[in-house]
């Protein structure tokens, strides 16, 4: 395991601190035959090797006893192979879509697996203790945290979603009476269209970020629901606070009774299914 820690550890430091990360050079990097790619593969191919060196001057002779040197020449040969065909297919696929952070994960996700792999291979890791590992992972107690967290993402938005559905209703029939209104009275000033913006096309600055709320809402019962599994209850008022700082001016500035109570209804839903699944959860695992 100390050997599969430092590989890791290597790997990360190789990937994300060691290149000169430039995302401008790494978008026009988009071959086997561009340096960038070689550079990347050779960094952890130098780096691999300076493992191997301290892990055999300073592991246990019992870690290092059945990896051969034909075995740590295989490892560096297939992870730095890894990186040039991946990081090809990453950049290549960044050149056409937008989805960086789909493609950083889930190469991570490869080049990680890879390394547990040849890391499972090298060390003579038996079957029988990779289920041992997985035993000690699996187990019922784990198993109702992950539900729990995933009890409140998605589902929990899709019932707020339907349980605010009348009010959201109501606030858009406003918000289209309004701006109805306001393109009314952008026609009694037809005279002034050329120097004036369309009153009917909502401002910029008053425009939230696409699909932020959702976001918004996963990550603050994902986090109320850590403290009540940390049994750190003064953290959901600390995070009820600071929404509730970061939210007044909002509504102060628009002074709209319903958007006011709208907001409040949607944050005191949001804390209480967080509250709700996270303290039924952590009882379900006190008592198993």
């Amino acid at each position: 395991m100390e050997l599969l820690l430092l590989l890791l550890t290597a790997h990360f430091v190789a990937d994300f601190y060691l290149p000169a990360h430039n995302g401008n050079k790494a978008l026009k990097a988009n071959s086997l035959t561009s340096s960038f790619n070689w550079k990347h593969a050779s960094i952890h191919g130098l780096i691999n090797i300076v493992v191997f060196v301290f892990a055999s001057l300073a592991l246990p002779d019992s870690v290092m006893v059945n990896v051969s040197f034909l075995a740590m020449l295989t490892f560096v040969v297939i992870t730095c192979a890894s990186h040039l065909l991946t990081d090809n297919l990453k950049l290549h696929q960044n050149l056409h879509q937008n989805n960086e952070l789909v493609h950083l994960l889930a190469v991570q996700t490869i080049h990680i697996l890879l390394i547990c792999l040849l890391w499972s291979c090298i060390s003579d890791f038996t079957l029988q203790q990779v289920n041992v590992f997985f035993s000690h992972i699996l187990t019922a107690k784990n198993m109702v945290l992950a539900v729990s967290y995933l009890l409140i993402c998605k589902p929990a938005s899709v019932i707020i979603a339907l349980a605010l559905k009348k009010h959201t209703d109501s606030l858009n029939d406003s918000d289209n009476a309004i701006e109805h209104k306001k393109a009314q009275g952008s026609e009694l000033k037809s005279e002034e269209n050329s120097i004036n913006v369309d009153l009917s096309t909502p401002n910029k600055k008053t425009t939230g970020l696409l699909s932020a709320g959702a976001w918004i809402g996963y990550i603050e019962r994902c986090l109320a629901i850590s403290f009540i599994f940390m049994g750190q209850f003064a953290g959901i008022g600390f995070l009820v606070a600071t929404k509730t700082i970061f939210r007044f001016g909002d509504l102060t500035k628009n002074k709209d009774m319903k958007l006011t109570e709208y907001m409040m209804l949607g944050t005191l839903l949001s804390y209480a299914i967080a509250i709700f699944v996270g303290w039924n959860a952590l009882q379900i695992y006190k008592t198993l």
